[in-house]
């Protein structure tokens, strides 16, 4: 098994612990019974939320391995943040595709339309990778970095 995720929604981050304990503890149970296993440091929890301070909340214990919330998650390749503002993954997105766009320039003379090629194979993928997830976080002014 490579990614799991499962989502608890409510109104505070303290309302929602009960949801996220049910949830490791039906995990925990899966695994027992499948032969998966669950890599404590590999686990993740997050507060989504548009408040400015973090939620107060104690860490979570799986496998005897403290759990505390981080403020981004890399969910099937996309990094959300906790208030889903996406700067982190735009900010990651935009530096992976100058360095491939960088590189192309190494191969000296191309005609236009095989420059074009290449770029539409080598950055485009990287900087559009689950553009519809993260492109409303912004809007026009916060993709100058991706037009960069």
């Amino acid at each position: 098994m490579d990614d799991y995720s499962a989502w608890v929604t409510g109104e505070s981050a303290v309302a929602n612990r009960t949801g996220i304990e049910a949830i490791i503890e039906q995990a925990l149970d899966w695994e027992k019974r499948s032969g998966a296993v669950f890599e404590g440091e590999k686990t993740a929890i997050t507060h989504f939320t548009r408040r400015c301070q973090a939620p107060e909340i104690s860490h979570f214990v799986i496998k005897g391995q403290a759990v505390s919330a981080k403020e981004a998650t890399k969910i099937l390749g996309v990094t959300m943040d906790a208030q889903l503002r996406s700067k982190e993954h735009i900010s990651r997105v935009s530096s992976k595709g100058l360095v491939a766009a960088m590189t192309l320039r190494w191969l000296g003379s191309l005609t236009p339309a095989t420059a074009r090629r290449l770029y539409e194979a080598t950055v485009t993928p990287v900087t559009d990778f689950a553009f519809e997830v993260w492109k409303h976080a912004y809007g026009l002014k916060g993709m100058a970095l991706l037009a960069r």
